[in-house]
């Protein structure tokens, strides 16, 4: 099995890929809030999984956007 390799990025490299199958959240949307206050509860404890060639978001559209929200 491969390893996952973490990295620290600017935000700005990564893409919301425009097939994200998921609902695109907004501010105010139950889902999002919930996931909102477990950030800001818990942390940030999942990484964003991207293409590095693309710099499409794979997995992780909604962290992302509330992370940006966040700073």
């Amino acid at each position: 099995m491969d390893s996952m390799e973490l990295r620290k990025i600017p935000s700005d490299r990564l893409n919301p890929a425009a097939y994200n199958p998921r609902k695109d959240l907004q501010p105010g949307d139950l889902e999002y809030e919930k996931l909102l206050r477990s950030v800001e509860e818990f942390g940030y404890v999942v990484p964003i999984i991207w293409n590095e060639r693309t710099g499409n978001i794979v997995g992780g559209h909604q962290r992302f956007k509330v992370l940006r929200q966040l700073g």
